[in-house]
């Protein structure tokens, strides 16, 4: 009985412990102020990126058709348009599958570009990237004051759909990892 007694004043004075201590920190009115700036500057470079159809957007999670979100690496999931042509690769998995890489990807040439800026400010790109094995519809939405974006792959080859939540980035300026294409 003392044992049980005596674990559970322990387990008490460490919940009490730990409920005390104040994990959250303060942040300054410039620091702040500094990460609107940081964040306004990457959503103007991002419209620019869009506008003239030379981006990369790398995504850190998908959900395919009604799964849970899973987290993946930004470097084998991307959708990449460069001027005319443009790649879109899902893999969900570390290896295996149609691209050798787990997921599946699509490389072709893009037509219907389409680009709005809503009421609200956040703006969304529509297009449609056609390849040998057929036509895949993108549709990306980028958020108001960021660079983050989330995008929606609908291919006509099957039923599937996938959505990336990722960020839009310089063409040049990221590495990754492209599997074999249908």
């Amino acid at each position: 009985m003392k044992r049980y007694l005596i674990s559970l004043l322990t387990l008490s004075a460490l919940f009490g412990t730990f409920i005390s201590t104040n994990s959250c920190k303060t942040v300054s009115p410039e620091e702040s102020a500094r990460r609107a700036y940081n964040d306004s500057v990457a959503n103007n470079v991002a419209q620019l990126q869009l506008k003239y159809r030379k981006f990369v957007l790398t995504a850190d999670q998908i959900t395919i058709n009604q799964s849970p979100i899973i987290n993946v690496s930004d470097n084998t999931n991307f959708i990449l348009s460069d001027s005319l042509t443009g790649v879109v690769q899902v893999s969900p998995r570390m290896s295996g599958g149609p691209n050798s890489l787990g997921g599946f990807t699509v490389k072709g040439d893009i037509t219907n570009y389409e680009m709005k800026t809503a009421k609200n400010g956040d703006v969304t790109v529509t297009y449609r990237l056609s390849a040998p094995i057929g036509s895949t519809d993108v549709r990306i939405l980028l958020y108001k004051g960021s660079n983050k974006a989330q995008a929606t792959i609908t291919p006509t080859f099957n039923r599937g759909r996938a959505t990336l939540n990722g960020e839009i980035k310089a063409l040049g300026n990221q590495q990754y990892f492209e599997g074999r294409s249908f």
